[in-house]
C-alpha cells in the first residue's frame, strides 16, 4: 500500500513538474503547429543525440530510422536544422572518441539510412549538421592504431607522438603546443590496447593487496553470472558493459569470457557506483598486465588495465589516454598536413551525401593557444576547404558553428574563422536574469556582445541556447520551475541570434552532469514518446533517472497537456518562424524599460528590427509580482504571442508575473 501511495504522488509530482492540471479538457481544440515550404524562417536548430533520441528496431540504442520517423514532430516544433551527434564508430556510446570517420556507426543503422534520414528531412525543409571532432580522435581510431606502430607509417605524424615530449616541445618540433604538460602526455603501448580472444580473469580480495590474474583459455566461455548476491564486476570498456563474476572462494571470483575490446578492463564491486572504494584499477604507468602474472590493484588511482607491453614513446591527449589529439602541424602549413587532408576527405563524404553543414566540438582546444590567432586561423582554412567542396553543388555557402566555451569577449576572434559560434554567455546571462528576478539589463549585455562579434564580422551568426549535453540542465538550475522554464523558452525564441534546443529541453528534462556532482548521462536523457519501455535507454549503462524516463512526461501526454511547457516550445517557435522581426531581426533598446530604469527593474524589453524595416517590441516580467508599464510611444493592437497573464487597458500593459508577450508595431 505506501507503495502504491508513493507512486501516486510521485505521478503528480511529475505532472506538476511539465505543467499538467487537472483542468485540461476535451474543450481544447489546439491543434500541432504545421508548415508550408519556406514558412520556417526562424532559424531554430534542435540538438539531438542519436543513440537516445529515437530507437526504430527495439535494440534500445536510437537510430537514423528512429530520427526519421520523428521528422514530423521536429517540424511541427519549427525546427529548421537538426544537429546529430557524432554518427562514426567510436570507443564510447557518445561518439566524441571517433574510430574512423569515413564511416558510420552500425549501432544506428548503414549508409544507405543515413542517406534516407538526409532525403526525408530535406523534403521538409530540415538541414542537417554533423558534429565533427577535429581536435582529437578515440584511441580506438585507425589512424591511431597505424601511428603506434611507429615511423614507419604516415600516420605516425598524425599525432603527437614523442620520446622526450618535454626536450621536442620546447624545441619547436610540435608547433601546435605551447607547452609541455604531463597530465596530457600517456603512454603508448605496441599494438592494441585490447585483446581479442578467450580469456580467464581472476579477481582476489583475500589479501591486503587485492589484484587481477588473466590468462589465456580454450575452457569453455561463462554467460555473466545473474546471481546478485555477488557483488563483483568486471568493466568492459568497450562496448561499455558490466559482467558479473562468479564467487569461487572467500574474496575470489573468476570468469571465462570470449572478450573483445579496443579497450581495456577495470574492477569495480558494483555495477552503478563510480566512486573511489568500488572502483579498482592500476596506477598510471604500471597499468600494463603481463598474462599470468597478479595485477595489484588501487582504489585511489585506478586507471584502466591495459594489454600489450609498454614502449618507450608518449602521445599527447588533453582530454585523456582515451583521446589522442590530432597533429596538424603550423597553421601555416596545417591544410597541407596528412592530418587535415585525410579528414577534410571524410567530410568530402558526408558533404557529397548531402549533409548541410557541421558543429565543430571542442574548437579552442586544437591548437593549445586558446586565445590566440592559431585557432581561428585554422577553422577559416577548415571552413574555406569544405566550402570549396560545397559551392560544388550549392549556390549558398555551407553552414558551420564552433563550439568555443568562453565568455563572448574570447569567443569574439573565433568569428575570424567561423561565421557562426555558440553563445555560452546567453544562457549564462540568462539563468542571472529568471533566478535574480532582474530583467532590465538583459538586452544591453546581449546587445554588447553583438557589437563585439560584429567587430570582427559583419555577418556574425551568434548560436543561442539554454544547455547543451555537457551541462547540468536548464530545469535544475531553475529549480523545476515550470513559470521559469517557460519564460526561458520566450526569452530564447524572441532574442537575437539563431537559437538551439537541446533534445529533451522542451519537456522540462532535468539533471546534473558530471562536472556538477551527477553523471554525464542524466543530463542526455532519452525522449520518451508515449511510453518509457520504448525509450532508448540501451547505450547509457543504466545511468538513467527513472524518475524522468516515464510515461506522465511524455512528448504524448505534453501535447495533449494546454499548460505543458512542451505546448509553451510550438506556440513561440510558431511565433517566432512567422515574424521576420523576430526570426532574423536586430534587437534594440526600448526607450524606456532598459538599464537605466532600475525602478522597473524586473521587465526586460527590446525592439527586434527585421532588414526590411518591420519591427516588433518584445517585453518579459521575470519578476514575482504584477507591473504595469506605460507604452504610449508604442503600437499594441497586434499582439503576436503571450505567456501568463497580459492585458492592455489603452497604452498601458499590465503583465503578470513569470509573464510575456511580443506586439507587432
Amino acid at each position: 500500500m505506501k507503495k502504491a501511495i508513493y507512486a501516486l504522488m510521485l505521478a503528480a509530482l511529475l505532472f506538476q513538474a511539465c505543467g499538467k492540471e487537472n483542468n485540461d479538457s476535451p474543450a481544447d481544440k489546439w491543434e500541432i503547429p504545421s508548415y508550408s515550404a519556406g514558412e520556417k524562417q526562424g532559424n531554430i536548430s534542435y540538438q539531438l543525440l542519436i543513440y537516445s533520441f529515437a530507437d526504430s528496431d527495439g535494440d534500445g540504442i536510437g537510430d537514423f530510422n528512429g530520427i526519421k520517423s520523428k521528422l514530423d514532430y521536429l517540424d511541427a516544433l519549427g525546427v529548421s536544422a537538426i544537429w546529430l551527434s557524432p554518427a562514426h564508430p567510436a570507443d564510447s556510446y557518445h561518439g566524441y572518441d571517433v574510430q574512423d570517420y569515413s564511416a558510420v556507426n552500425p549501432k544506428y543503422g548503414t549508409e544507405a539510412d543515413f542517406k534516407a534520414l538526409l532525403d526525408a528531412a530535406h523534403a521538409k525543409d530540415i538541414k542537417i549538421y554533423m558534429d565533427y571532432v577535429l581536435n582529437h580522435t578515440g584511441k580506438g581510431n585507425v589512424w591511431f592504431a597505424a601511428a603506434k606502430k611507429g615511423e614507419i607509417n604516415k600516420e605516425f605524424g598524425w599525432f603527437h607522438i614523442s620520446a622526450n615530449p618535454s626536450a621536442d616541445i620546447a624545441a619547436g618540433k610540435f608547433p601546435m603546443l605551447t607547452s609541455y604538460n604531463s597530465g596530457e602526455w600517456h603512454d603508448v603501448t605496441v599494438g592494441d590496447i585490447g585483446y581479442e580472444g578467450r580469456l580467464h580473469f581472476k579477481v582476489d580480495f583475500s589479501g591486503s593487496v587485492k589484484t587481477l590474474t588473466v590468462t589465456t583459455s580454450e575452457a569453455a566461455a561463462q554467460q555473466p553470472n545473474t546471481d546478485t548476491s555477488v557483488n563483483m564486476f568486471l568493466w568492459v570498456g568497450e562496448p561499455g558493459k558490466a559482467v558479473r563474476m562468479y564467487k569461487t572462494g572467500t574474496d575470489i571470483y573468476e570468469i571465462t569470457l570470449d572478450f573483445s575490446s579496443p579497450w581495456g578492463v577495470l574492477v569495480r564491486s558494483s555495477d552503478t557506483s563510480w566512486d573511489n572504494g568500488t572502483k579498482w584499477g592500476a596506477p598510471k604507468g604500471a597499468n600494463v598486465l603481463s598474462f599470468g602474472t597478479p595485477l595489484a590493484l588501487s582504489t585511489d588511482d585506478a586507471h584502466d588495465i591495459l594489454f600489450g607491453s609498454p614502449s618507450q614513446m608518449k602521445f599527447q591527449g588533453a582530454f585523456g589516454s582515451w583521446m589522442p589529439d590530432l597533429n596538424y602541424g603550423a597553421v601555416s602549413t596545417a591544410s597541407s598536413s596528412g592530418a587535415f587532408e585525410a579528414i577534410a576527405e571524410t567530410a568530402d563524404k558526408w558533404i557529397g551525401m548531402g549533409v548541410d553543414g557541421f558543429r565543430l566540438d571542442a574548437v579552442k582546444h586544437i591548437y593549445s593557444n586558446e586565445r590566440g590567432s592559431e585557432n581561428p586561423a585554422f577553422l577559416k582554412l577548415w571552413y574555406d576547404r569544405c566550402n570549396e567542396t560545397f559551392r560544388k553543388t550549392h549556390s549558398s555557402d555551407i553552414y558551420m558553428v564552433g563550439e568555443v566555451w568562453m565568455d563572448a569577449s574570447a569567443v569574439a576572434p573565433y568569428y575570424k574563422g567561423l561565421p557562426a559560434n555558440f553563445e555560452f554567455d546567453f544562457w549564462e546571462r540568462l539563468k542571472w536574469v529568471l533566478n535574480q528576478r532582474t530583467g532590465c539589463y538583459f538586452a544591453k549585455d546581449l546587445m554588447s556582445y553583438r557589437t563585439k562579434y560584429a567587430a570582427v564580422r559583419a555577418d556574425a551568426i551568434p548560436a543561442t541556447k539554454l544547455t547543451n549535453h555537457d551541462e547540468t540542465r536548464a530545469a535544475t538550475i531553475l529549480g523545476k520551475d515550470l513559470a521559469k522554464l517557460k519564460q526561458a523558452a520566450a526569452f530564447l525564441m524572441t532574442a537575437e541570434g539563431q537559437p538551439y534546443i537541446y533534445q529533451g529541453e522542451e519537456l522540462g528534462y532535468w539533471g546534473k552532469d558530471g562536472d556538477d556532482g551527477g553523471r554525464d548521462e542524466l543530463v542526455r536523457t532519452p525522449i520518451v514518446w508515449d511510453k518509457a519501455s520504448s525509450a532508448a535507454v540501451g547505450d547509457l549503462s543504466g545511468n538513467v533517472d527513472a524518475t524522468l524516463v516515464t510515461d506522465e512526461i511524455s512528448v504524448e501526454k505534453q501535447k495533449a497537456s494546454s499548460s505543458s511547457l512542451l505546448r509553451t516550445y510550438f506556440e513561440w517557435t510558431k511565433a517566432r518562424n512567422s515574424c521576420p522581426a523576430l526570426a532574423g531581426g536586430k534587437m534594440s533598446a526600448h526607450q524606456k524599460y532598459n538599464d537605466s530604469n532600475t525602478l522597473v527593474s524586473s521587465v526586460a524589453a527590446w525592439y527586434m528590427t527585421a532588414s526590411d524595416g518591420s519591427k516588433a517590441l518584445v517585453l518579459h516580467n521575470v519578476g514575482s509580482n504584477e507591473v504595469s508599464l506605460d507604452l504610449s510611444g508604442d503600437k499594441l493592437d497586434k499582439q503576436l504571442v503571450s505567456l501568463g497573464s497580459v492585458s492592455v487597458d489603452g497604452s498601458t500593459v499590465k503583465l503578470g508575473a513569470s509573464s510575456s508577450v511580443v506586439y507587432v508595431q
